[in-house]
């Protein structure tokens, strides 16, 4: 009797820790879960790598590396088995939090998202001409030079741009993104 109270103990703590959320596993250690999501004309959009392509990233260059300008940040989430790609390109990215207006930016010197769909054997589909488009980021810290604990950049987007050539738009709805942010600044 002893021994089966002992394991019904010990399942309700596995299930009692396992109820955690991702946020609740951040702590001193900087882990968590990084994702970006969002909808392609109404449609889930599914982001899948492989091994030799990432699903998802974020990059930020305080200071220009490899010919990128200073304060270049890119977002990117992409479905490697379907060959395609949700990016918002950034630059002269401020380190700051709020509401940016893609064509009006305040905190950013141009902002260039884009869709894009390979097609294997042909020229890929490209949508860059924005129409309209937006993003709320509401939490950008970098990683802490002390305890050298990742930062993060967490927000939600929406976009729509256009291919004059096949006279189409893409509209990309939904978005959001949360990455750990490797920089110190």
């Amino acid at each position: 009797m002893k021994a089966y109270k002992t394991i019904i103990l010990i399942a309700l703590i596995l299930i009692t820790n396992s109820c955690c959320k991702d946020d609740d596993l951040q702590g001193d250690s900087g882990s968590f879960s990084e994702y970006f999501t969002c909808k392609i004309n109404g449609v889930e959009f599914d982001t899948q790598g492989t091994f030799y392509c990432l699903d998802k990233a974020f990059y930020f260059y305080n200071a220009g590396d490899g010919g990128l300008p200073d304060s270049y940040m890119l977002i990117y989430g992409r479905n490697c088995v379907e060959s395609k790609s949700v990016a918002i390109r950034l630059s002269g990215m401020q380190y700051q939090t709020g509401y940016l207006n893609f064509l009006e930016p305040t905190f950013a010197d141009s902002c260039r998202p884009f869709y894009k769909h390979n097609i294997q054997g042909q020229e890929g589909e490209m949508y860059e001409n924005l129409i309209s488009g937006s993003m709320n980021i509401t939490t950008f810290t970098p990683r802490d030079s002390v305890t050298e604990i990742l930062g993060k950049i967490e927000g939600t987007f929406e976009f729509s741009v256009a291919n004059e050539e096949n006279d189409s738009i893409i509209h990309v709805t939904d978005g959001a993104f949360r990455f750990k942010v490797p920089n110190i600044w």
